[in-house]
């Protein structure tokens, strides 16, 4: 049997709203088991509602408006793809380990909860109280972060494919300096010779 009839059994499994949900689960483990599929958390992914999640006081990812900006329009532009990390449900609710910030803004707009139906992909870590702080610390910073020489690289392609100054500022979510350094960074002065920034330096 193929890989995609498997998925499409886990997927009408899912879809089955008079299956309980604890059951729903138990019956798709037993799925994966008998195709032999591999028992990653990603396997087991599940919607839920957005009230369902629980958000942890510990979290020390803070984000900057602009890269809120930047991320509401990845969301509404591409969707998710990637799902949150959760621990199994506590009275009631998923403690949240991984995807704060996609959380909180999908739940703060109303074109993307409206396209969600109210619910967020999730998968599920057994983890203790203890673990699941330290997963969260480290899926934040095995995210890693720019480097300048990489960014600026990033900014000269889409400025020699004619992109101007201000959709890389829209498209990459930074402002007119940060663009100006990354150009300069590279020595790109000759490609932005445009009027676009000339009254923002003034």
């Amino acid at each position: 049997m193929s890989c995609t009839v498997k998925h499409d059994i886990i997927n009408i499994i899912r879809a089955a709203d008079f299956i309980p949900e604890g059951k729903r689960e138990k019956l798709i483990n037993k799925v994966m088991e008998a195709f032999g599929m591999y028992k990653e958390p990603i396997a087991s992914m599940l919607w839920v509602p957005l009230d369902k999640i629980l958000p942890n006081s510990y979290n020390p990812n803070k984000m900057a408006v602009p890269e809120k900006r930047l991320l509401l329009r990845s969301l509404l532009l591409h969707g998710i793809t990637s799902p949150l990390v959760v621990s199994p449900e506590r009275e009631g609710k998923y403690p949240l380990i991984d995807g704060y910030h996609r959380w909180n803004i999908i739940k703060q707009s109303k074109e993307l909860k409206n396209r969600l139906d109210h619910k967020v992909p999730v998968v599920i870590l057994a983890l203790s109280n203890n673990e699941g702080m330290v997963a969260t610390i480290r899926h934040n910073r095995a995210r890693g972060r720019h480097q300048i020489a990489e960014i600026s690289e990033v900014v000269k392609t889409l400025s020699a494919n004619g992109w101007s100054p201000q959709r890389i500022m829209d498209e990459l979510g930074m402002d007119a300096d940060e663009v100006l350094r990354l150009k300069q960074f590279q020595g790109l002065g000759e490609l932005f010779k445009d009027g676009d920034y000339s009254a923002s330096w003034k």
